[in-house]
């Protein structure tokens, strides 16, 4: 089984544009068999209307689709509402953090207050990690070590920067974090991420793409070119999202 990990729904305020009808297609050519969804920042952006889009994409097809919220922290009591509406309410099964696209660092104490509701709902908490400033790996590292009983999932690899000078940084961070996991999305180095299942633990890489801000066939290239033994292949394509999001 393939689970993308990371997949973002809706028209967003920068272009991006993803619909169900064009994910389900591509999904099928490239044998995916299901994905977790997101939404895109809106134009308009009203996440709890996203929010919905999401839900209703996840009921309509519950065999293909799992579905996490997206909050913004700077909405203060409102955030922690609309996670717990989503949750509670519509079903999803995790909160997303965009610190890049909402403009908060991922360790300011504004996020704390959705990150305890998380805490409270058992949920994983997906960040979009590795931009500079807002979500470098040690900033990743600190929140999760404020809260070791919430599992955190950082995007891209931890890293963004394609010299390889924060590869160190996301290795540390999984170090020091035991509830920190990566997803493959934008990870150039392959070694890196077969570094991590041999030394960290085969649970702690989960394939994602990320589409439509990565191309979703190029980033299961990633997964097909890592030298792994199909076990460890197994739990980077579907058993550890399978086990963090209780998926069955």
């Amino acid at each position: 089984m393939i689970i993308d990990g990371r997949v973002h729904l809706g028209e967003g305020l920068f272009g991006q544009r993803q619909t169900v009808t064009d994910l389900l297609e591509r999904m099928d050519r490239l044998q995916i068999d299901r994905a977790i969804l997101t939404p895109l920042r809106p134009q308009h952006y009203h996440l709890a209307s996203e929010n919905e889009r999401v839900a209703d994409a996840v009921r309509n097809r519950p065999d293909r689709f799992l579905g996490v919220c997206r909050v913004d922290p700077w909405q203060g009591a409102d955030a922690v509402t609309e996670l717990r509406r989503s949750v509670r309410d519509l079903g999803l099964r995790g909160v997303y953090l965009n610190p890049w696209e909402e403009n908060f660092p991922i360790n300011d104490e504004i996020v704390h207050p959705v990150v305890r509701e998380a805490a409270r709902l058992g949920v994983p908490v997906l960040i979009n990690a590795g931009q500079v400033r807002v979500s470098h790996p040690t900033q990743v590292a600190d929140l999760a070590r404020q809260f070791p009983e919430v599992r955190f999932i950082a995007a891209n690899g931890g890293n963004l920067n394609i010299s390889g000078m924060l590869l160190s940084e996301a290795r540390a961070m999984l170090d020091a974090c035991p509830n920190v996991v990566i997803e493959t999305s934008g990870t150039y180095r392959e070694d890196f991420l077969e570094e991590v299942m041999a030394e960290v633990g085969p649970d702690r890489v989960v394939f994602a793409s990320g589409t439509p801000y990565y191309d979703q066939e190029f980033e299961m290239e990633r997964v097909r070119c890592a030298h792994l033994g199909e076990q460890e292949k197994m739990a980077m394509w579907s058993g550890t999202l399978r086990q963090l999001y209780q998926w069955d």
